[in-house]
């Protein structure tokens, strides 16, 4: 008699509430490394803006481009951000429990796996561009490709292979909790700095987002989301140190597609009213109505303002909600 001998196939790693975190920070990290093309301890540099056609993760923003590193912390690993310029750059370091913090001032950085939390790591960088001046691009690459990395280990990765099934319903359910309205505040961060019912929301809903004091953020969607009803919305005087940007997403929170390519203005794309405020239009854009982006059924959007300022982080100061179109 001959014995076949099949391969054994280890069961997924069952996803539950208190393992959620993990579970959506281990497979954006799996995922991370396979769209970056590079391995463990590898720089990728993604020159382009975020397109509808390439998202590794959801609700990414198009105001900066991304450098990407997945660290091997068994190992210390060594990053010096460079001089810039006074452009944004900025280095957000998340562990594996989606705990974080950020640097964005120029110098070099130690990074252990003692004080980072977990083995491995999911760095990324962000260097704001404006995609509307090809000179600015090029200045925002040679930015990038002066960030050095240094040390660490080369992995290979090494986590469960989670049920992708009762992640997805997880992240599905958690999304539509989301678009009811959510204030980031103490959804990302060190965890001593979050709340944990903000945390579950925003490593799920919008994973890989910045803590309250490098970013605030507002993930909200209107109450005619049909795709159809046109909303607006006018704001000045943001109080950030950086910049503020808005962003519209497809009901599941990526970038939809659309014939006018647009799916989101910061204060430098957007073009500003006489007195220096800025009018956004959602919908109803086939009049050419200047700063408008397209939207579709389910549509919401997130507010991204960097490096806010005392006003915001109090409370003081909020950004206006969007209003149907008159």
């Amino acid at each position: 008699m001959i014995a076949l001998l099949m391969p054994s196939v280890a069961p997924a790693q069952d996803v539950t509430v208190e393992n959620l975190i993990r579970a959506e920070t281990d497979t954006m990290i799996r995922g991370s490394l396979a769209a970056n093309g590079a391995n463990v301890g590898e720089l990728a540099h993604f020159r382009q803006p975020t397109i509808p056609g390439n998202q590794p993760v959801i609700r990414m923003n198009q105001d900066t481009l991304y450098s990407a590193l997945v660290a091997d912390l068994s190992e210390p690993l060594e990053i010096t951000l460079p001089e810039v310029g006074g452009r944004y750059q900025s280095m957000h370091v998340i562990n594996q429990d989606h705990d974080m913090f950020v640097e964005a001032e120029p110098g070099t950085y130690r990074l252990t796996e003692e004080d980072v939390g977990t083995r491995f790591a999911s760095i990324s960088f962000r260097t704001f561009v404006d995609v509307t001046d090809p000179d600015d691009i090029a200045a925002a690459h040679a930015a990038q490709d002066a960030i050095v990395v240094s040390g660490g280990s080369s992995g290979p990765f090494e986590a469960p292979e989670w049920d992708l099934e009762k992640l997805e319903v997880a992240r599905k359910a958690v999304n539509d909790l989301a678009t009811l309205g959510f204030e980031a505040t103490y959804a990302f961060g060190r965890r001593e700095d979050t709340q944990p019912v903000a945390r579950l929301i925003g490593a799920l809903s919008g994973w890989g987002g910045l803590p309250r004091t490098a970013a605030s953020y507002v993930i909200a969607s209107v109450p005619q989301n049909d795709g159809e009803t046109p909303y607006t919305v006018t704001v000045a005087d943001v109080p950030v140190d950086a910049f503020w940007s808005v962003t519209v997403y497809n009901s599941d929170g990526y970038l939809e597609a659309n014939d006018l390519g647009v799916n989101s203005y910061n204060n430098v794309t957007a073009k500003p009213n006489e007195d220096g405020s800025f009018t956004l239009h959602f919908g109803g854009c086939d009049d050419e109505r200047v700063n408008c982006i397209p939207i579709t059924p389910g549509w919401n959007y997130a507010v991204r303002m960097y490096q806010p300022r005392t006003e915001i982080l109090d409370g003081t100061w909020r950004f206006p909600s969007l209003e149907i179109a008159g």
